[in-house]
């Protein structure tokens, strides 16, 4: 049947390159090349690079020489290879050298092939042998269509002269070949048992079984006469033909059936200048712009071409001889099977059944469909619209009311009935008033729902089944660990959940959920709102938004469960609208946002492909300052020197790639640098890692990769060293040693020095402290001179003021005595008086006069003037002594007048010192004054008090 392999394109803009693309190879890494107009043309999964040929012409031809690990290539008059130097980078190296200037205009090199250790160039005309270094040249008489190395035998064709072996230096005509001549070959492949398949460009298919050439007449003749073959190649037992007018054609001789693809099913054009198979069994073409990866070893295929936009598929269903496809653009059908043909299928859409299209279901013979307009039934070529309903969800039979069919609309759920050979609506259903797609009819004809939001009910109805008696509402009190996303199914005729944490049942006796074990166990815990499919043969389809699975189920009852080569559909499948149409036990259609999807089960029992799949590191990269590239792809097994990077580049960037040519997006990458990363990083899609700042050491940086594609984990690794810094280097080190030497010798002269300095400056030191020293006693001294001084002072002033008061106090005293010695003498003579009259007393009064005699005497002579002078000198600071020295003409009594004026006596006061009267005194002071030379103005007593 037609259906179409998927298709990823590559544009010339995608890939940066050139828009033809001559030839095709893959590397011993999995990366792709391709001999594009601008030159080589990598491809390594995620990056598209060009390495210019020498003369900068379109490269026509590849060739990957495994044992020497090189790739030959070939342009316009010029030949030679790629190769990877030390660093994993490739550069190429040109053969022209090698072969003499008369025959370097070979204009192209068309194909380059190899047996052993030989490899064959093609040009035109010509052929060069390159062995040992060496190259040897045949011409060939006309010019030459094709070329390959079959069965260790080198074959060329030529339109004009038909097919030949090249034996030494002759080439030797494949014998009864004749038949090929007048006709241009286009491919040369080994065939079956030993047998050579000649493609030819309009005439067909040959075959040479060893003896003669013989027509292969195939289904696909026509085809290949009608378009124009341009390439081909062979692998198994699929042979695919590239076309320059209709794109490409594949026919598998193992079951004589062939699928197309061109620009109706995917490809970018219908011209194909190149294809290879790669080591997943698929196809690259090299297009006349682009370049396309068609997957026809895929287990997915596309069931209708790309051209045919019928929208996005939510429900099929297969009726005698016609499909039904169900989209959101309406209800369509087609032939059932598909016929194979390169054009698109014929896909009508039914009459009047346009816009969204939710379910079809076949009951009791008899096709129901749910849309946006309401509930429809075929009759016949009819489809009849079921008045009173709006837009409906689903259907389900009534088991104990065969005559009865449930559905589920916006407006709620209803109830159809058959009515004279017609279908009607019998009733919605009261007491309930939620709606939704997702329900089943259990055990005595109760409903199961589900409600995204409120979770699971059980519906009860009654007899008449207008009504629902009972809602039981099954939430995380009754065993569900959440009410949100819970999804339910039919297995085996038993209902079946998913929610948080696994598959869940439903237990009669109990009235619970409980957790169903064996699907959990067989599906190891898939994420949550997942839903279950089931076929007639009992295997099982797991499938959510992030997970898909299938369990197939063996003649020993158990399961093989396969949870990696349908993971391409997780993202094409409708979340919610799952839908999945068993054709048989071998096929099924899948709705998915493109349309729909036919799933080959034959292709995933036959693959073998899977070991293949490897990570590599693309790129390492130095990036202290600027990106600088050390390292291209590097294969562990060929490192045999370990980098060395100075200590200033330790900042290091890697890339890394696992080519999944499948499907983008599949493949997921973790990291660990040794001895600087603690574990492993979490799986992410990033293809890049970069350390900055590694301190010196031996490193080695792993990258393992996972696909989703594929069940094996590739891991690779790069082995680098980070130099000491130049001041960690055994150089530094000595130098530092030799520099601590001298330092330290340096250190010790100086140490001595210093110590020798440090001696001097302390016995300076000490010297100085011992004149500071003498100084603080000397200064010392002086206080302790002063002290004494001050403390001789206090004691001359307390003696001056003992002396001062001692001087009052004899001058108070002295004059008391003398005013009492006086009032003696007063009361005297007053006796002498009365003693005088009488005569008798005169004894008496003589004795008296002489008392009164000595008592006088001792009133003038009783003053020691020269005691008092010394004290009055010390008292008053030699005062006496300076007024006299002042004034050398005062007497005796001027000198006590001063003195006594001085400590402040008045006239009154000194009379009685002086036995004088007040008068005298007063006439003393004037005399005074006299002799000092006082104006009258001036006070005698201030004079004297202020005389210094």
């Amino acid at each position: 049947m037609a259906i179409h392999p998927c298709v990823r394109n590559f544009s010339h803009k995608t890939t940066h390159s050139g828009t033809q693309n001559w030839d095709i190879i893959q590397y011993e890494n999995n990366w792709m090349y391709f001999a594009n107009n601008n030159g080589l043309l990598e491809f390594d999964g995620n990056k598209w690079t060009v390495y210019p040929i020498s003369n900068y012409t379109n490269v026509r031809s590849l060739y990957y020489h495994r044992k020497t690990d090189r790739i030959y290539a070939g342009a316009f008059n010029e030949f030679g290879y790629y190769e990877r130097n030390e660093t994993g980078l490739l550069q190429y190296f040109s053969l022209i050298d090698k072969i003499s200037a008369n025959n370097r205009n070979f204009n192209e090199i068309w194909n380059i092939s190899s047996i052993d250790n030989i490899i064959y160039f093609q040009g035109d005309k010509d052929i060069f042998q390159y062995k040992n270094g060496r190259i040897t040249h045949h011409h060939f008489p006309s010019k030459i269509d094709c070329s390959a190395a079959v069965y260790n035998s080198f074959i060329v064709c030529s339109k004009p002269n038909g097919a030949f072996f090249l034996n030494g230096n002759m080439f030797i005509k494949i014998p009864n070949s004749e038949m090929l001549q007048g006709k241009k070959v286009c491919a040369i492949l080994p065939f079956q048992k030993n047998k050579v398949l000649f493609v030819t460009e309009f005439n067909g298919l040959f075959v040479f079984d060893g003896n003669s050439v013989e027509v292969f007449k195939t289904d696909i003749d026509r085809f290949l006469s009608e378009n124009q073959v341009f390439c081909a190649g062979i692998k198994d037992s699929k042979l695919a033909i590239g076309t320059v007018r209709k794109g490409l054609v594949v026919k598998d001789f193992e079951n004589n059936s062939n699928f197309f693809s061109n620009t109706f099913s995917g490809l970018q054009n219908n011209t194909i200048l190149s294809m290879a198979f790669d080591n997943q069994n698929n196809l690259w073409l090299g297009l006349d712009k682009g370049i396309d990866y068609v997957l026809i070893d895929s287990p997915v295929y596309e069931l209708i071409s790309s051209i045919n936009q019928i929208g996005t598929g939510y429900c099929s269903l297969m009726e005698n001889n016609n499909l039904y496809l169900g989209t959101n653009q309406g209800l369509y059908h087609t032939n059932f099977p598909i016929a194979e043909s390169p054009e698109p299928a014929n896909i009508q859409l039914v009459n009047g059944m346009q816009g969204q299209v939710w379910s079809m279901m076949k009951i009791d013979n008899t096709i129901f469909c749910g849309t946006d307009h309401g509930a429809y039934y075929f009759s016949g070529k009819n489809i009849i619209q079921i008045p009173g309903i709006s837009g409906t969800w689903n259907f389900r039979k009534m088991n104990q009311h065969p005559d009865c069919i449930i559905g589920s609309s916006y407006q709620g759920f209803f109830i159809l009935r058959k009515n004279g050979g017609k279908w009607e609506l019998s009733n919605f259903l009261k007491g309930f008033s939620d709606a939704g797609g997702m329900f089943e009819v259990g055990e005595n004809d109760c409903i199961w729902f589900s409600h995204w939001m409120k979770g699971i009910s059980k519906l009860t109805l009654n007899q008449t089944l207008d009504s629902v008696i009972q809602v039981k509402t099954y939430d995380t009190s009754k065993g569900f660990p959440t009410i949100r996303n819970n999804t339910l199914f039919l297995l085996d005729s038993a209902i079946r959940f998913s929610s948080e944490n696994g598959f869940y049942a439903y237990d009669k006796k109990k009235d619970l959920i409980i957790k169903d074990t064996k699907l959990d166990k067989l599906f190891n815990q898939p994420p949550h709102s997942v839903r279950l499919f089931q076929n007639n043969k009992g295997d099982l389809w797991c499938i959510s938004t992030t997970y898909i699975a299938a369990a197939f189920k063996e003649n020993n009852q158990k399961y093989r469960v396969d949870s990696i080569s349908f993971n391409q559909l997780k993202t094409m499948i409708v979340p919610g609208f799952e839908h999945f149409n068993f054709v048989d036990n071998d096929h099924l259609i899948v709705s998915t946002e493109d349309g729909f999807s036919w799933i080959n089960l034959r292709n995933l029992k036959n693959s073998s492909s899977e070991n293949n799949f490897q990570v590599s590191i693309s790129n390492v990269y130095l990036t202290s300052k600027f990106d600088s590239l050390v390292n291209g792809y590097v294969n562990i097994a060929n490192q045999k020197q370990i980098p060395k990077f100075d200590h200033k580049h330790n900042s290091i960037r890697f890339e890394f790639t696992a080519p999944e040519y499948r499907k983008e997006g599949m493949v997921q990458y973790s990291y660990k640098l040794e001895d600087y990363d603690t574990e492993w990083s979490t799986f992410s899609p990033n293809t890049s890692k970069e350390y900055t700042k590694i301190k010196k050491g031996s490193y080695t940086f792993r990258v393992r990769a996972k696909s989703q594609l594929n069940p094996k984990i590739a891991e690779t690794s790069y082995q680098f060293i980070i130099l000491p810094a130049w001041y960690e280097t055994t150089l530094a080190y000595l130098i530092y040693s030799l520099v601590a030497v001298f330092l330290l010798i340096l250190l010790l002269k100086f140490i001595k020095k210093s110590s020798q300095k440090g001696a001097l400056k302390m016995k300076e030191q000490k010297e100085q402290e011992m004149k500071e020293q003498e100084k603080r006693f000397l200064l010392e001294a002086k206080e302790k001179e002063k002290e004494i001084i001050a403390l001789k002072n206090q004691r001359l002033q307390y003696e001056l003021r003992h002396k001062s008061q001692e001087l009052a106090d004899s001058t108070m005293n002295l004059i008391r005595k003398n005013e009492i010695l006086t009032d003696i003498i007063q009361n005297l003579n007053k006796i002498s008086s009365s003693l005088n009259k009488n005569k008798e007393q005169q004894a008496i009064f003589n004795e008296l006069k002489k008392i009164q005699e000595e008592i006088k005497s001792n009133i003038e002579h009783d003053n020691n003037w020269k005691k008092f002078e010394e004290n009055f000198d010390l008292v008053y600071e030699n005062y006496l002594k300076r007024l006299t020295e002042t004034y050398p003409n005062l007497t005796v009594t001027d000198k006590k007048i001063c003195a006594y004026l001085k400590m402040g006596l008045s006239s009154k006061d000194i009379a009685p010192l002086l036995n004088m009267s007040y008068r005298s005194v007063e006439m003393s002071r004037y005399r005074l004054r006299k002799k000092m030379n006082l104006d009258r103005n001036v006070s005698l007593s201030d004079f004297l008090q202020n005389f210094r």
